[in-house]
């Protein structure tokens, strides 16, 4: 049962948390990202819409921003002003930015394998490289480059033989399931999840299925990478002994990285330069009904979390202070 009070541990100390609904009506929000004109987008993954919830509220009759995606997932702004939005079950990497009907819309990629989460790093002379997590099998994942730069954007395997394990249909009735849907199930946090720490030139990369997160920085690793050398890479491993892990976001101010657990139902926070076993570790937030996402407000005071199985986005306060 979700309080809107909750007495939690952060960094050793205890804080008053507050949490209340920011946004409602939404039909299986899995992910959520700012761009960079300060408007806050969420995937509704199984409705196949893009919404804008910047201002908060009922969203249920609000219009979308985008429609007609194939289970939208994560939402990555680049640097040249394009709004990319992973297709799970479209196979698909698609420019959102002119808003509308997604089948009208530009494909930077097709052809992938239920692509589902994003990041960004800019690699230097070779301009931004995008990172999608894909679906290899039901039981393995991958993570795949891809250029945005001017050059050839051939996709190519970074990390192989990630250890997952098959989602859930989702929340609409079997026979809108697709072919094949245990790969690209909406339950995708049992794969794995990027997030591009703020912009610090690597990413962290969540294990779902194992409770792991790992530090990735490509200059370091070989160009092609196994998850089991992975593991033994020195200092790749930052945290170990979760449960199965969805989204997650570093917090630059504060340096510490909140993941979510759903089944848990909660958000905890990792401290990258600590690594260690959290297993034990007091979450930030709890009672959250399958929670996916985190975000920050654009002052990083505020904290906001998709819960998928209610169709709400939560604001919490105080999770810093």
């Amino acid at each position: 049962m979700l309080k809107e009070v909750q007495e939690v541990n952060v960094g050793g100390r205890t804080r008053r948390v507050h949490v209340r609904p920011f946004a409602w009506g939404l039909k299986n929000p899995s992910h959520m990202e700012w761009t960079p004109d300060g408007r806050l987008l969420v995937s509704e993954h199984t409705a196949g819409t893009v919404r804008d919830i910047t201002k908060g509220g009922d969203a249920s009759e609000a219009k979308p921003l985008v429609y007609n995606l194939q289970g939208p997932a994560a939402i990555r702004p680049t640097e040249d002003g394009k709004v990319l939005v992973a297709e799970t079950w479209g196979g698909a990497i698609t420019d959102i930015a002119g808003g509308g009907d997604a089948t009208k819309l530009p494909k930077l990629s097709e052809n992938l394998k239920g692509p589902y989460t994003l990041a960004v790093l800019n690699t230097g002379k070779k301009g931004e490289t995008l990172f999608v997590s894909e679906s290899s099998s039901s039981f393995m994942t991958q993570i795949t480059r891809l250029s945005l730069g001017n050059h050839e954007r051939e996709p190519k395997a970074f990390i192989l033989d990630i250890p997952a394990r098959h989602g859930e249909p989702g929340l609409t009735p079997p026979e809108s399931w697709p072919d094949k849907w245990e790969k690209y199930a909406a339950a995708g946090c049992v794969k794995n999840w990027i997030d591009d720490a703020a912009g610090r030139g690597f990413f962290y990369l969540a294990v779902g299925s194992l409770g792991q997160i790992f530090r990735i920085n490509p200059d370091e690793l070989p160009e092609k990478i196994t998850y089991s050398e992975l593991v033994a890479h020195p200092n790749a491993l930052v945290a170990w002994g979760l449960h199965r892990l969805g989204g997650m976001r570093f917090h630059p101010s504060s340096g510490l990285l909140f993941a979510v657990q759903p089944e848990m139902g909660e958000v905890i926070a990792v401290d990258p330069a600590q690594p260690g076993n959290y297993h034990f570790q007091p979450p930030v937030v709890r009672g959250l009904r399958m929670p996916t996402c985190v975000r920050f407000s654009q002052d990083s005071e505020k904290m906001y979390v998709c819960s998928s199985a209610d169709g709400v986005v939560w604001e919490v306060e105080g999770f810093l202070t």
